[in-house]
């Protein structure tokens, strides 16, 4: 659906020599972040300045990333509801090899207002025909 590269750096890098488990949530709003801008769109506003805000995660660990990997995050799936969606992700590494998959529950939310809303009908459409 939406993919982009990034190469690990040593920021991503714990004490046990591989990429820290927190990296997962980073690379999961970093291609969140770009699949939104390809939208034209924004975590602040995705449509009627509307943002979005997180209400859980999940995350699986399937194989050690290591300083200098070239990955791939994915976006591999969106679940529309009327109030929510949940994006799914897949980090795959320089082999090829699923390392990290996982997703995100997503609520629209008015900054302004600080008060949670309906899903943007300008974003669901956009999403829809890549679906």
């Amino acid at each position: 659906m939406f993919s982009i590269k990034y190469k690990i750096k040593d920021e991503d890098i714990n004490y046990g020599g591989h990429v820290g488990n927190e990296r997962a949530l980073l690379f999961f709003q970093m291609v969140r972040i770009n699949f939104f801008e390809s939208l034209g769109l924004s975590e602040l506003n995705i449509g009627d300045n509307i943002g979005v805000i997180q209400r859980n995660s999940f995350v699986e660990y399937n194989k050690e990333l290591f300083l200098d990997d070239e990955i791939t995050i994915q976006i591999t799936d969106i679940q529309l509801e009327k109030n929510k969606f949940n994006i799914y992700y897949e980090v795959y590494n320089q082999e090829n090899k699923l390392a990290i998959n996982g997703s995100t529950l997503l609520l629209p939310f008015s900054y302004t207002e600080k008060k949670l809303k309906r899903v943007p009908s300008i974003f669901k459409e956009k999403v829809e025909e890549l679906l």
